[in-house]
């Protein structure tokens, strides 16, 4: 953990591997490695290696080669299929995971155009566990991109974007207008912020996009219900998400060393969309209704994000939050608490069952007061903090979606 409460840096190699630093075992390559020379690709090979073709889970200082010899596979499948993107595939609900995506503003000619692009089967899966266009055939759902094929710059990263392993079922209505507009808008963060630098320095924006499943209703005390559909063929089912998540970063490098990059992060913002097909009449969401504390979004995606910018667990804090992730649980409640008429947070312990049959958590109005001046404390003693939310003064997030 930094030593400053107000600077959060992380080298290049930690976010590349940002979901992989979870994990408590190793995952081997299933896929062609891909080539690059950056050390983004070499940082994912410590946890991904190339010299294997099958996915295995290796025990450490484990005594025991038979163990070792017999264990399954890992559900989690990891794949980089170019510099700027990263996948982990589930081969459970055919779902991503997660995907990583890196926004590069550089310039390569004429934009690609997704003229003739297909999706396409990600064959380094086994056929009975990875997704499949017939999947999708006649089933009333687009194939949604999770990394949208406009945040790449050359044809190449485009194509990869038609990936299957990149894709969830989302509703036509959903996918083409609300999931769009969080799309422009994550890319325009990336263009806007690269344009006011006040220095030489890049200015890079990571997103990590996944799909979740979230309760539809609540059946009792400390008792909750699922709801959701599934599409394809059995025993191979692809589940259909109740919500969606976009966790976005902007960062700035400021060392170099033997292992990359070291960036300081400027702003984040981590966002839950429900995945419904309302009307425009009905829904009314903005994006700032949509923001989360990133720990409760840790919480039902059971991943940690940006872990060497934003803190981890595993750095001995024991059950204590980490304190970079309690500055940005700040900062999040302070934009919430500044915006009239939230709807959808992931308050712990609060839901009330919405109108468009997700479970949705009470408003900001619902933040104790021992919250509100526990917030004011971490926001003076960090003032003027070094990072701030995507969404502090920024108009673009009360646009209705």
């Amino acid at each position: 953990m930094p030593s400053s409460p107000a600077m959060a840096v992380v080298t290049h190699s930690a976010a590349l591997c940002v979901g992989a630093a979870a994990m408590t075992v190793l995952l081997h390559r299933h896929s062609s490695p891909p080539s690059t020379t950056d050390g983004s690709t070499t940082a994912t090979n410590d946890v991904i290696s190339q010299k294997d073709t099958k996915q295995s889970i290796i025990i450490p200082n484990s005594h025991s080669e038979c163990f070792n010899n017999m264990l399954p596979t890992l559900p989690i499948r990891l794949s980089q299929p170019n510099d700027n993107l990263l996948i982990a595939f589930d081969t459970r609900n055919r779902n991503p995971t997660f995907v990583m995506e890196r926004i590069n503003n550089k310039k390569h000619g004429e934009a690609p155009s997704r003229k003739n692009k297909r999706f396409f089967e990600d064959k380094a899966i086994p056929e009975h566990h990875r997704s499949r266009n017939h999947h999708y055939r006649n089933s009333g759902y687009d194939r949604g991109h999770l990394a949208p094929a406009a945040d790449f710059k050359t044809d190449s990263d485009v194509q990869d974007s038609f990936s299957l392993s990149n894709i969830s079922p989302q509703l036509p209505r959903f996918n083409r207008t609300m999931w769009l507009r969080v799309e422009e808008f994550v890319r325009s963060v990336a263009e806007h912020e690269e344009n006011v630098k006040d220095d030489s320095s890049e200015i890079e924006t990571w997103v990590v996009t996944g799909p979740l499943w979230l309760p539809s209703s609540t059946v009792g005390k400390d008792k909750f219900q699922y709801s959701y559909e599934a599409i394809g063929h059995p025993p191979s089912l692809i589940h259909v998400p109740t919500h969606f998540f976009k966790v976005v970063v902007v960062v700035s490098p400021v060392a170099n060393n033997d292992s990359g990059p070291t960036f300081q992060l400027k702003k984040f913002a981590a966002f839950v969309l429900p995945h419904s097909e309302s009307d425009e009449k009905s829904s009314r969401l903005r994006l700032v209704d949509c923001i989360v504390r990133l720990t409760d979004l840790e919480a039902v995606a059971g991943l940690e994000f940006f872990p060497a910018l934003l803190g981890s667990h595993k750095d001995g804090s024991g059950d204590d939050i980490p304190l970079h992730k309690e500055i940005a649980d700040a900062l999040t409640d302070d934009v919430r608490t500044h915006a009239k008429n939230n709807q959808l947070l992931l308050e712990d312990g609060n839901a009330k069952h919405g109108e468009n049959g997700t479970l949705l958590p009470q408003n900001g109005a619902g933040i104790s007061k021992r919250r509100q001046k526990k917030i004011k404390q971490l926001l003076r003693s960090d003032s003027p903090p070094l990072f701030q939310h995507l969404c502090k003064k920024n108009n673009a997030c009360f646009k209705y979606l």
